[in-house]
């Protein structure tokens, strides 16, 4: 039977048997240096799990009804992520991840150990978090992990119970394997928020609360400030700073002819990055001071696209999210935007394909763009974040090698980084319908086993989703063929 120490043992001798200095990793094969870091990664996971166990009774010992006889208080710690933190060396969040996932693990075990060993005692429900405990336990997952689904599903409420709790956590476990930590917490977000959309419209309002801005002088004169916006106002400002240094940061390389002036001036300034965004922005707050009240502007407005269905539109239920961060807004926000930027009617047929935005032509069109920015919710590539405004449209079946077409079905979105990758060291990305499967060169995967490409985008997970529901509804209500009448 695998348990946690005999994987911690195993995972212990296989990095014992690595070395003993830097030298010893030198000339190691590719492949052997990449073992060695899965060996590293591994232990530290079974390490994780422990102290987890044990941060998770150092909690119990240190509850706040014990005072000063708490575990922690003696030993001259405020709390015990402040001892956790001290003892092991962890960051402050890491320490405050360890603890919270070590309650989690405690009650979890409290209570099915006495469902099994005192099953005619009454005992209280297992934990809505059970499978993300098991999943640790097991070494499927993370510390980091684990906290990034407890903290993102958030608290069971009268509207969101703990069983719904559970399915979304067991939902996000299947897919932990190929997520970080930061994208699993972003995922569970969304999952609460798909369970009631009241907290999206609640906590947009706090948020618009909380934005601030401050500006003060420093002794030598200098002026420095900080500031916090709501996601919305938010996407808007990064929009605006994309605009001002985004060919510096690795932003598309395929312009239309006519922007072609501005980006290379952009590119070729001999200010750093910082010193064009800061001279770029102060130039902006200055067109706006000088303004004409009576001028009405917005030929080069920075745009905020958010996506949203148009049942959720018509019906006023559900909510939208910010295409760049997926980040959920309320239907009242969206009509807000709709009254100054209009819609861009994108239609998904049932490979998730989108079906009405063009082909045909060289490059890709603006719309063109916005059916993938929709269907692919950024660069493609496994693991990476960048949003569809730092990406490029790559051609599966490319425009010289193969003849293939500007078509929406045989493009990608990849970043600037990942589609330099992909030509120049023999990648190649295929499709059957609406399936995308990456295929590493023969150097990575000697028989170039796939991988599939999942899309980033929260509009089409959301659209998959409410299809699976329909069609489990269905089948439910569906007469049974062996019934009489059936």
């Amino acid at each position: 039977m695998r348990t946690p120490a005999a994987t911690l043992l195993r995972t212990v001798d296989a990095v014992a048997r690595l070395g003993d200095s830097p030298a010893a990793f030198t000339l190691l094969p590719k492949q052997d240096l990449l073992d060695a870091l899965h060996a590293i990664a591994d232990l530290r996971q079974s390490c994780d799990t422990f102290s987890a166990w044990i941060a998770g009774e150092l909690n119990r010992r240190s509850m706040p009804d014990l005072g000063s006889a708490g575990l922690a208080q003696q030993e001259g710690y405020r709390t015990p992520q402040a001892m956790v933190e001290a003892i092991t060396g962890a960051t402050k969040g890491g320490a405050v991840s360890i603890v919270e996932v070590g309650k989690m693990l405690a009650e979890t075990d409290a209570v099915e150990t006495l469902q099994r060993e005192h099953p005619e005692l009454p005992a209280p429900p297992t934990p809505w978090q059970a499978p993300i405990a098991h999943a640790v336990t097991d070494g499927r997952i993370s510390i980091a992990q684990a906290d990034a689904i407890r903290a993102g599903l958030g608290l069971p409420t009268e509207s969101v119970p703990a069983d719904a709790l559970r399915e979304a956590a067991k939902e996000l476990l299947d897919d932990a394997s190929a997520l970080t930590a930061g994208q699993l917490h972003r995922r569970a977000r969304q999952l609460r928020d798909d369970l009631d959309d009241t907290e999206v419209a609640d906590r947009e309002k706090a948020q618009l609360e909380q934005q601030h801005l401050k500006a003060w002088k420093r002794p030598d004169g200098m002026v420095e400030g900080k500031f916090l916006y709501a996601p919305e106002p938010g996407a808007f400002l990064l929009s605006v700073l994309d605009e001002l240094t985004n060919p510096r940061r690795g932003g598309p390389r395929f312009v239309k002819e006519e922007d072609r002036e501005r980006i290379d001036a952009i590119v070729n300034d001999p200010r750093s990055t910082e010193r064009l965004a800061a001279d770029g922005f102060l130039e902006l707050l200055r067109i706006g001071a000088d303004a004409d009240p009576g001028q009405v502007y917005g030929s080069r407005r920075p745009a905020v696209r958010v996506i949203v269905t148009k049942e959720s539109l018509d019906s006023g239920e559900g909510h939208g999210s910010i295409q760049d961060t997926g980040e959920a807004v309320s239907i009242g926000t969206i009509r807000r935007a709709i009254c100054s930027a209009g819609t861009v009617a994108v239609v998904l047929d049932d490979d998730g394909q989108c079906v009405n935005v063009g082909r045909e032509q060289r490059l890709f069109t603006s719309r063109q763009r916005t059916g993938l920015a929709v269907r692919d919710g950024g660069c493609m590539w496994p693991g990476c974040d960048r949003p569809p405004s730092w990406c490029e449209a790559h051609h599966i079946n490319q425009w010289k090698r193969d003849h293939g077409k500007t078509d929406i079905a045989d493009g990608v979105l990849l970043c600037k980084h990942h589609h330099l990758l992909l030509h120049n060291h023999g990648w190649d990305i295929t499709r059957t319908g609406g399936r995308y499967m990456l295929i590493p060169p023969r150097s990575i995967s000697a028989n170039r086993e796939a991988r599939h490409l999942a899309t980033k985008s929260r509009a089409v997970q959301d659209w998959n989703a409410r299809r699976h529901r329909l069609r489990d509804s269905l089948r439910d209500h569906s007469p049974d063929p062996s019934s009489p009448g059936g």
